[in-house]
């Protein structure tokens, strides 16, 4: 990944668009590979070349299968994913002029008669952001992104619990060195929460195993929402929890509010998702959050190590302005 930057007085090291689906649901090895076709015809530039291909049966112990791209794996693969075999499929592509413009497309989900033990499954775009740069500033690649995750949710059975898109970071994990204590009352999974105050309008998503493994039970059951970003994929369950559609389209006059398959609504709060600083754009992400903060994980729902994780998300927050 290409080093941190710094957008809306934060720092980000990458976008993210993950779709959370229900661990018990069962995706045919179709859907699969339609979307990595999709992935691959649309939001790739010209120039830019698949450079990784990585597989994994379903089950406990199965590992992931690492290697190259090539026509000739793709192709076996592809009879895979067909025939239900593969669980884990993850697609890397880069420029080769310009190293740090990556963009990956990971799916992660239980086929049909198999038997994955998830937490939750996921369908995901990411990319570096200097490649998001290049992708914000054509608006068709834009709404390519935007049609490939509207593609995954309508063809996953019943739908995904929820997604979003926008920048993010992951942080990474300190060094540990046992002859140096932790400060009193620090909790050891401190380094990795959100922080407990907003500093712009536009936030930056902390992602990273360390808190969607943690937070991703929460979405699928109905428990609450990230939070709200750029792009926000609302199952029938959130839409109800923040108010319905016909509330949500009040307040969020303005933006794009469109409705997706199983009763869910996808919201966009501006046409790019690298938008300027502008005083219509921090309007429009302080609207959005005030829209969206009775979908919000509640703390009180929470344990104790996840509360930290919400950072200032969470349902019972006071109001931001």
């Amino acid at each position: 990944m290409e080093p941190a930057q710094t957008l809306y007085n934060q720092t980000a090291t990458h976008f993210t668009l993950p779709l959370f689906v229900r661990k018990d649901t069962e995706v045919e090895g179709r859907v699969i590979a339609d979307l990595a076709e999709t992935f691959l015809s649309t939001l790739l530039f010209p120039g830019t070349q698949v450079t990784a291909l990585h597989t994994k049966r379903p089950g406990m112990g199965a590992k992931l299968n690492m290697g190259p791209f090539t026509d000739s794996r793709w192709k076996a693969a592809q009879k895979k994913i067909l025939n239900n075999d593969y669980a884990v499929v993850s697609l890397e592509a880069g420029t080769p002029d310009f190293p740090n413009q990556k963009i990956w497309f990971t799916a992660h989900v239980n086929p049909i008669g198999r038997d994955e033990r998830i937490g939750a499954g996921t369908w995901k775009v990411m990319c570096s952001v200097s490649y998001l740069r290049h992708l914000a500033a054509s608006p068709a690649k834009v709404e390519a992104l935007l049609q490939l995750a509207k593609q995954a949710w309508d063809e996953t059975p019943g739908g995904p619990a929820y997604g979003y898109g926008h920048l993010a970071i992951t942080l990474a994990r300190p060094i540990f060195d046992p002859r140096t204590p932790s400060p009193p009352g620090a909790l050891p999974w401190e380094f990795i929460n959100p922080p407990a105050e907003r500093v712009h309008a536009v936030p930056i998503a902390y992602g990273g195993n360390d808190i969607e493994l943690n937070l991703e039970p929460l979405y699928v059951q109905d428990h609450g929402i990230k939070g709200a970003f750029w792009a926000n994929f609302l199952s029938a369950a959130y839409v109800d929890m923040a108010g319905g559609q016909a509330l949500l389209k009040s307040k969020l006059n303005g933006m794009r509010v469109e409705p997706l398959q199983h009763g869910g609504l996808l919201v966009v709060a501006t046409d790019s998702p690298l938008p300027e600083d502008t005083n219509d754009t921090r309007e429009r992400f302080w609207r959005l959050d005030e829209a969206l903060q009775p979908a919000f994980i509640s703390r009180e729902q929470a344990t104790e190590m996840k509360r930290g994780m919400l950072g200032y998300f969470y349902r019972e927050r006071p109001p931001l302005r």
